[in-house]
């Protein structure tokens, strides 16, 4: 990794969903300790492919996901899908995180397929079948696997986060990225964790130096569009596909997401007819947006007046 931020001090043991120890309370977790877990990994273990775990069964539920058919609909697109993520495999430690997770977190689950089925979409409309293509979207699969340490209750939470709850909440990457390192070592899953809220420097965790791997931005994309896309405790309504491909512009052309990832993303949702030098990007924002979405931390006046 060719980055360099701060750590955080562990507040209670870190374990895999195996059981297996990966840091200590009081442990001071950051770049260099996450390169010791990696280098440490147990490789070698066999690895099994998806279409062999419970997982099967929930991409091909996501697949008829009302909210995805404009991206998986037709049976082209669920082709060039399944192609690039029936091969993904992982050992049994990864898989376990998933399946605790399912347990766990039903929306997180969820969030996990459908960031894994969008950012296949996009990655094979970009890159076609490229090699290594099962590797970027096992990656997008297993990106959040830190929420399953952050305290429950804040699935639920309706309102705005308080100061504390988001910096809770900005642990998740580097706690992701060491359970995925402890058993992947320095592998593409292992960076999409720790930064697929990097958003160019205006996010989390702090970095400097160039985050590696540009499917990152793709990865980091699907993601938000995934969450825009399914019901949350914060907000009335989820976005529509529109809706959510609107917000996400906006948002690069602030500086938060990669416009060419934007891109990619519309002109998936139009049927990846033409080549993307053609797309001409919307002129004007038509999709549904939820008119009360208490995503993210309270604006300024906001908080002051409840304090």
């Amino acid at each position: 990794m060719s980055v360099s931020m701060s750590g955080t001090v562990l507040t209670r043991d870190l374990f895999r969903a195996d059981g297996t120890l990966i840091a200590s309370r009081g442990e001071i977790v950051d770049l260099p300790y996450l390169k010791h877990v990696a280098a440490c990994a147990c490789r070698g273990a066999r690895e099994r492919p998806l279409h062999e775990t419970a997982l099967a069964d929930a991409v091909l539920e996501a697949f008829e996901e009302p909210a995805l058919k404009h991206l998986v609909g037709s049976d082209e697109a669920r082709a060039c899908v399944a192609d690039a993520i029936c091969d993904v495999r992982f050992p049994q430690a990864v898989w376990d995180e998933l399946e605790l997770l399912r347990r766990e977190d039903a929306a997180r689950y969820q969030h996990a397929v459908w960031t894994a089925l969008i950012a296949s979409r996009l990655f094979r409309a970009a890159l076609g079948e490229a090699p290594g293509l099962s590797r970027l979207a096992g990656g997008a699969l297993v990106h959040d696997v830190g929420m399953r340490h952050t305290a429950a209750r804040l699935s639920f939470k309706r309102d705005h986060l308080s100061r504390s709850e988001a910096l809770a909440l900005e642990d998740h990457p580097l706690i992701g990225a060491l359970t995925l390192a402890s058993s992947l070592g320095d592998a593409p899953a292992v960076h999409f964790a720790l930064l697929h809220h990097t958003r160019a420097g205006l996010g989390y965790p702090r970095v400097a130096g160039r985050p590696p791997l540009r499917g990152l931005d793709v990865v980091a994309l699907s993601s938000a569009f995934a969450a825009l896309l399914a019901p949350r405790a914060y907000r009335l309504q989820p976005f529509d596909a529109r809706g959510a491909a609107d917000q996400l512009l906006d948002e690069a052309r602030a500086g938060h997401f990669d416009l060419r990832a934007v891109r990619l993303l519309i002109h998936c949702l139009r049927g990846a007819r033409g080549t993307l030098a053609e797309l001409q990007l919307p002129q004007s924002s038509t999709g549904f947006r939820p008119p009360r979405n208490h995503h993210g931390l309270a604006p300024a006046g906001v908080a002051a007046a409840r304090a």
